[in-house]
Formats: C-alpha cells, structure tokens, sequence
C-alpha cells in the first residue's frame, strides 16, 4: 500500500500582471494536467491528498484565496482525491500587509526582540491576538475550510494522520513560520515560531512530517526547533526560497531527517534557476526493513516542451528514493491505555478545541469525514454575511452575545455545532442559503 501527494508550494495567485496573466494561467492547467497523468500512472490510479507549503496568495486578498479555491477543486479532481484533502500552512505572502497597523507592526517589532516572553504577553491577550492575527484575514478563513485552522496560540492545528501499514501512522504537521512577518525588509534569522510551535508532539506509532514555509535558517529560534525537529519528525517540508533540493540530514544522535526544499509551483518569472516545478510524494512502509520508504518524484518546466517533465537535475533520475530508519514505528502500536476514535473536533465557544494527540500522545483522533465536508463548505462556499446567517437559523449565537462576530468566534460556534452532532442540519441549511453544490 502507498499513499500518494501533491506537494505544491509559492503558487502566489494574483500575481501576475499584465501578459504574464496568461503564461501562469497555462502553467497552473499545465499542472492539473501532469498531475492528472502522473496519478494515473501508479497503481493506486489516484493521489490521498495535497499538500502546499506556503504562498498560496500574493498579496493574502480574499479574491486571491478565491481563484486558489477553484483551482484547487479541479487540481484535486484530477489528483483523484476528495476536494477537502488538502493540507496547507501560510508562508510570507499570505499576510495581506494593507492590514498591518501600526500596533501590530509595534507588537511584532517587540517580539523580534523580545523573544518568547514577548509573543507570549501578547498571545495572552485577546485584543492582541486579533490584531496580530488580522493580517491573516484571507489565509485563516480559506485555511479554516480545509480544517487547517490558525489558533490563538500561535501554532497551525489539527495537524493529519495517515495510516501507511498496520497500526502505522505518518502524521502532517504545519508550523506557522510567518507568525511574526510584516513590512520588515530584512527578516532572514529573524522570524520565531515559540515555544508552542517549537514543540514537536510524539505521537505512538506515528512518524511525523513537519510542513514549514520558510527553511529553519529564517528562524531566530531554530536552534531549539532543530532539536526537536531532528529527534522527534522524520522529514521536513519547506518552500519560500524558490530553490528545490533533496538530501538526508543525520542528527548527531544519527536518525535520519529527509529534508525536502520546494521550488516555487508559480515563481515571478521562470528561469534556468527559479523554474516552475513541483513534487509527488508517495510514502509507503517496508515490513522487511522496517522502514519508511519515500519516492520524491521532481516535476519542472520545460521550455522547449512547454509542459511539465521528470527533473533529472534532482537525482538523475524521474525518481528520487530514500529508506528512512523510524524508531517510534518500533513501539507497539496500540497499548491497553491507547484510544483509538473519530471524531469531530468540538470547541466551546471561546476558542477551538486542540487536537487530541497535542494533548494527549497515545489518543490518536482520526478526523471525521461528514465534518470535513462541512468544514469546507461553510468556509469556501458561503460569504461573510452567509455564513452569519447560517448561524442565526441554527439558532448558535448565545443569547448574551455582546461582541463582534470575528473569525474566532464564528469558528468556535460552527464546531460547537459539529460536536453537537449537527453536521447534516448544517448541509441542509448551505443548501438553503446557497443550493446544494455539484
């Protein structure tokens, strides 16, 4: 058994302008249709999901986040695989930098010098947070969607598991590596995930993959998070530099790290050295060896062909394979005291409900798939004033609400409902508001 994804990332919808418009527009349907070819390909006859590490938009406008939206409905129809499987954190440009006031670019000028103890104080604040947060308008509401959620303190939520063999799981791990981004020009080495991101949970039986934006030399406090990252994850995910690149890091503790650097899907303009390219990721386990096994197949532009080909300059060849050594596959499994359960992510009506393995490491929650849907549907397919009015008919807004309906407290009240068990009432009702969707 394999599983199969498409990992995409610096698309940067909007852009492009003038002429331009019309070479990226070919290049973005170029991709549906290599993706579309190679997927058919594998015996499987379909890709699990999509994975983007960052850059969806160019600019974090909400209009951007709509044209990503409709691409990425038919990039996953010709992936094969359901339009809700896709992963996703948020990289430099998907903070819409019209929004940054000047409290906010205060607050991130302080935690640039103040560290942990500063993002702290201002994470502990809720008028902070949403300030802060403010300039994720587009990119929370469209992450929202794809139960990708940034929350209140400071970390990308929900993070996947994927069963690749019996009772052995690879679990996506987003980290948040555009927390403290703003209108500063010189911003390498100086960027901080926290202690909250920083921290890599050790789930049973499950290798992890930490999907980042920007590669760890952008982070102030990436020697922290190296450690965790090199003795607790087993691959690292980055885009941001436009440069794709392949290559196993051995922790002095010698457990392997494959570090996977992404080229830009959709760079400024294409070049022998930024060209359009992205990678097809299969993962699967190897119960002679014990190991994970990854196949990295590089796609990129060629000019002369006009359509996307194998990137032989990767490794020389279409494929490039590596045999990863996992020592939390070699625990057992599931123990007496290990749960294993789907369910809907619940919240009360303050802020979402963290990610039960975040809490508890051996309860392994599988997401539930009708709230997928749902999610997806009230995020992507309704408007603001919508989705206000879907939560009026469902009679979710406490009857002393005295404050502005934000992102926060909307999506606290949408999975308040889900963890009622409400989900087909909440269908039913986007099919009232808008119709059902084909």
């Amino acid at each position: 058994m394999a599983n199969i994804f498409i990992h995409l990332s610096d698309i940067h919808f909007g852009q492009e302008k003038g002429g331009v418009v019309k070479v990226h527009d070919d290049v973005k349907e170029e991709i549906i249709i290599d993706v579309r070819k190679m997927t058919s390909a594998f015996s499987e006859k379909k890709a699990d999901g999509v994975i983007i590490s960052g850059d969806i938009a160019y600019a974090g406008k909400q209009e951007e986040y709509k044209h990503a939206g409709d691409w990425l409905d038919r990039l996953t129809a010709a992936a094969g695989c359901d339009r809700e499987a896709v992963q996703l954190v948020p990289g430099n440009h998907d903070i819409d930098r019209s929004r940054i006031s000047l409290s906010a670019q205060h607050m991130i000028n302080e935690i640039i010098l103040g560290g942990d103890k500063a993002l702290d104080k201002y994470l502990a604040s809720e008028r902070d947070r949403e300030i802060l947060y403010d300039r994720f308008s587009g990119y929370r509401v469209f992450a929202e969607g794809y139960d990708c959620p940034l929350d209140n303190d400071g970390n990308v939520l929900h993070p996947k598991l994927v069963e690749i063999a019996d009772g052995k799981f690879i679990s996506f791990h987003g980290i948040n590596t555009a927390l403290i981004c703003s209108n500063n020009k010189d911003e390498e080495g100086k960027l901080l995930l926290g202690q909250r991101q920083r921290v890599i949970p050790r789930i049973t039986s499950t290798e992890t993959i930490i999907v980042a934006h920007h590669p760890l030399n952008w982070i102030q406090d990436s020697e922290d998070a190296k450690k965790y990252i090199e003795n607790r994850a087993r691959i690292f995910v980055s885009g941001h530099e436009h440069k794709p690149d392949l290559k196993i890091a051995k922790s002095k503790h010698e457990k392997d790290l494959l570090l996977i650097s992404s080229g830009a899907a959709v760079p400024p303009e294409a070049s022998e050295e930024f060209n359009y390219c992205y990678n097809i990721l299969v993962f699967s386990f190897d119960e002679t060896k014990q190991k994970l096994i990854v196949k990295v197949f590089p796609r990129t532009w060629s000019d002369d062909l006009k359509e996307f080909c194998a990137d032989l300059k990767a490794c020389g060849k279409d494929c490039c394979e590596y045999e990863l050594e996992c020592p939390n596959f070699s625990k057992p499994a599931f123990q007496d005291n290990v749960k294993f359960t789907s369910e809907s992510s619940g919240t009360g009506q303050q802020q979402p409900k963290k990610h039960t393995s975040e809490v508890n490491p051996t309860h392994i929650v599988m997401p539930d798939k009708q709230d997928q849907v749902i999610l997806l549907r009230f995020f992507r397919d309704l408007s603001s004033s919508q989705r206000l009015e879907l939560l009026v008919k469902m009679d979710a807004l406490p009857s002393n609400l005295k404050d502005v309906i934000n992102h926060t407290l909307e999506t606290a009240l949408l999975r308040k409902l889900l963890a009622d068990g409400k989900a087909e009432q909440i269908n039913d009702t986007i099919n009232i508001i808008i119709g059902p969707k084909i």
